[in-house]
């Protein structure tokens, strides 16, 4: 008689328990997924109020930059002297004149951007060179057969370079005379091409090459001018950089009534030079 009422209050009481574990288990996932929903809203709201500053500007590069630095730049030059349209002698500038073979100038770089899309491109570089030198020869020169001893002294896009060239020779023998070499500014105009790439988000790499040839009347020209530099950018505002520079200039005129303006001298001039840059910049 005991038996009975014993087992049916065993059986009663597991379903009980079972249903209390199961509500737990339940409220456990609710609250879990409530959690979830509530971390993932706050992360949107976030991305959301993040989104109209990044839609204002969604390209990485700036509107504008100024550079300014350093410039450590190492020299290898040639002057010809010429004598009734020819060029007759050439010498190395360096060697024979004891002109610096080696330069730290300062150098500013500047670039704008017009335009909310950013496609194209102003740039300026301002930098200075300046270096003079004379020499007496012990040595005979020869210019168009006559034998002479001794002495004498020294931006894809468009761009203009103005290449200031003087040199002169003066020639010490029985009878002083002087072979006039070039005292002028020419104009040499380059076609520019510009590149900008960033590696990770705040280091970039900057390319640029300045290129021309052109032949005119009696006048040949030719210009090339490499720009490679690191970049990092800290801050939105403010970067520095590592970068190298190598330019040749080659010019020769056989003529003193040239049709390229400014190229009224019998001669040619070839200068080259390449060095590294260390730069502070300054974004808007």
């Amino acid at each position: 008689m005991n038996t009975c009422p014993n087992k049916h209050s065993s059986t009663s009481i597991q379903p009980a328990k079972a249903r209390h574990a199961t509500s737990c288990a339940r409220i456990r996932k609710w609250a879990a997924a409530a959690v979830l929903a509530a971390a993932i809203f706050t992360c949107r709201a976030a991305e959301d109020s993040l989104a109209p500053a990044e839609a204002k500007n969604p390209l990485p590069w700036e509107r504008g930059s100024v550079k300014f630095g350093g410039f450590v730049a190492a020299f290898n030059s040639d002057l010809g002297f010429g004598l009734n349209n020819a060029a007759g002698v050439v010498f190395n500038a360096e060697d024979v004149f004891g002109l610096d073979s080696s330069l730290t100038v300062f150098r500013v770089d500047a670039l704008f951007r017009p335009g909310k899309s950013l496609r194209h491109q102003l740039d300026f570089t301002y930098a200075a060179y300046h270096r003079s030198g004379d020499a007496t020869l012990d040595e005979e020169i020869k210019i168009n057969g006559n034998t002479y001893p001794d002495r004498m002294r020294i931006a894809l896009g468009l761009g203009a370079y103005a290449v200031p060239l003087r040199y002169s020779l003066d020639i010490t023998t029985s009878s002083k005379s002087s072979v006039d070499g070039a005292d002028t500014t020419l104009p040499l105009p380059a076609v520019a091409l510009r590149g900008e790439f960033q590696l990770i988000p705040k280091l970039f790499l900057n390319a640029g090459v300045d290129a021309m040839y052109l032949k005119i009347s009696d006048f040949k020209g030719s210009l090339l001018d490499v720009n490679l530099g690191l970049e990092y950018r800290p801050w939105k505002h403010f970067g520095l950089g590592l970068g190298y520079n190598s330019m040749s200039v080659n010019v020769e005129a056989e003529s003193n009534n040239s049709d390229y303006p400014g190229a009224d001298f019998v001669g040619k001039a070839g200068v080259r030079y390449s060095g590294l840059l260390l730069y502070g910049k300054l974004s808007f």
